[in-house]
């Protein structure tokens, strides 16, 4: 195994690059006027095997990440990441009739004795034919990384999470097909899956719940869940429908039954909506118009799209939930919102919504493209823009914020969210300095973000650059 090392210079080319840029430049008026919470990225651990998803346990000293084939134990301190033991996944772990898997989601138990790891298809000879085979959920202990369990669940697991009283977790099938043909009424939806841990992780069950096609303004013969998370006090799930734009919420009954069923659970869908934004949408990353080094703001144009979330946090009290707002693919089948044409830019936003009911309640305007283009950073202009991608929650100071992996600029933005009508963006915290106005794609391409409310860190997986960063959250006096 190549031993993971610091990215040399990352500190110094950081500030040696944003030496030359005048500061109205760096520092958009929106970061400036709200600074109080900064980020520093003080550690970049790099030569990581696979970094696609991660999970931090509950004392905030470890993580686990995933990607590829391969799960890594991280030692998370003050200013330094470092490797503690990787596990591979083998083929007696994967889903039967597969001759190859991936790892995908990720999650610890809140005793933090072992981690819950999804295993998807992903033999050519399925994926080619949308034939892709149930996937599975590996259990492994921690520290050791020995394989306990297995359970077999839906097409596609997507996303894990391991309820907070430790009895279940719930798993996002997403069973994704031929991307442009969701119109296609033979596709297969996606499920909910349930697992029961109240016998542990040595004995798993799970049963499958089906999500209605009530309120799903896109595809609703095709639910396909991307992301789930369960409330703090264990009483629900919600999960986000992408290609769907909405968020289904799943109500876990008290107790739960004796056996598990699917008629025992309750599934609703929010409809997310969509929104009008003010960007740059012409042209692909380091080309035309969208070239960092050189960006345009008079050639921005009004445009309207789908939120379609990936990602998705819920607040403590579960009273709301906040959405990474990513769009994908409701431009590229034609779609069109209550008379609406979708255009394929995305909302580049993040929004909250009420938990219980799923109103709108706010979301972040384009501040989140207004600080990436002010700082140089790269993005897709003509598909989806900076691409929100994944958020968490944490609470810093008193005020609750959203911490977003910026996917297409390898970036994490810190939104205070304490009034979701107001919603105020903090920081742009740049993770890759390599980026700057280098007329170029993004090269580390986040994709998982986890708050760690012990030290006041968040830890960042970049799939792209097999790297992992730690940021340090620095709280500034007014």
């Amino acid at each position: 195994m190549v031993k993971p090392k610091l990215q040399a210079g990352l500190k110094l080319a950081l500030l040696s690059a944003l030496a030359y840029l005048p500061f109205s430049a760096v520092v958009p008026q929106a970061i400036a006027q709200n600074a109080t919470i900064k980020g520093e990225v003080v550690f970049t651990l790099t030569d990581l095997a696979g970094a696609e998803m991660l999970a931090v346990a509950k004392d905030g000293r470890h993580a686990l990440v995933v990607g590829s084939d391969t799960a890594t134990l991280v030692a998370i301190e003050d200013d330094t990441l470092s490797v503690q033991g990787t596990w591979t996944l083998t083929d007696e772990f994967f889903p039967a009739g597969s001759t190859e898997a991936e790892l995908t989601g990720v999650a610890i138990s809140p005793d933090g004795t072992f981690a819950l790891l999804g295993v998807k298809d992903s033999d050519e000879a399925n994926v080619a034919t949308f034939d892709e085979v149930p996937g599975k959920v590996v259990a492994i202990a921690l520290p050791s990384l020995e394989p306990i369990g297995q359970v077999t669940v839906g097409r596609g697991p997507d996303s894990v999470a391991i309820a907070p009283n430790g009895q279940f977790a719930a798993v996002a099938n997403e069973d994704e097909e031929n991307e442009e043909d969701l119109t296609n009424l033979d596709n297969r939806p996606g499920t909910i899956s349930i697992i029961d841990l109240r016998n542990g992780p040595t004995r798993m069950t799970q049963v499958e719940v089906p999500i209605p096609p009530d309120n799903l303004p896109f595809f609703p013969h095709d639910p396909q869940p991307e992301t789930v998370r369960i409330a703090a006090d264990s009483t629900f799930v919600l999960a986000t429908l992408q290609e769907n734009n909405a968020v289904a919420r799943l109500e876990i009954p008290s107790p739960l039954p004796s056996r598990l069923t699917a008629d025992a659970f309750s599934v609703k869908n929010f409809d997310v909506g969509i929104r009008t934004g003010f960007g740059l949408v012409k042209d692909k990353a380091g080309e035309g118009s969208c070239r960092s080094g050189s960006y345009d703001l008079s050639l921005r144009q009004e445009f309207t799209s789908a939120r379609e979330p990936d990602g998705l946090a819920l607040t403590m009290d579960g009273r709301y939930f906040v959405t990474a707002d990513e769009d994908n693919l409701t431009h590229v089948n034609n779609q069109s919102y209550e008379g609406i044409p979708i255009s394929p830019h995305g909302t580049r936003s993040i929004s909250v919504f009420d938990a219980v009911t799923g109103e709108f309640l706010g979301d972040s305007g384009d501040s989140i493209e207004e600080s990436i283009t002010a700082l140089g950073l790269p993005q897709r202009c003509n598909s989806k823009g900076p691409e929100p991608e994944v958020v968490s929650l944490g609470v810093v100071d008193g005020r609750t914020l959203a911490f977003v992996a910026i996917e297409r600029s390898d970036a994490m933005t810190i939104h205070d969210i304490s009034d979701p009508a107001n919603i105020q963006l903090l920081d742009t915290v740049i993770l890759n300095p390599a980026v700057i106005r280098a007329d170029q794609e993004a090269g580390f391409e986040p994709e998982g973000i986890e708050f760690i409310p012990m030290t006041n860190q968040v830890v960042v997986s970049n799939p792209e650059g097999n790297a992992m960063s730690l940021i340090n959250l620095n709280v500034m006096a007014p």
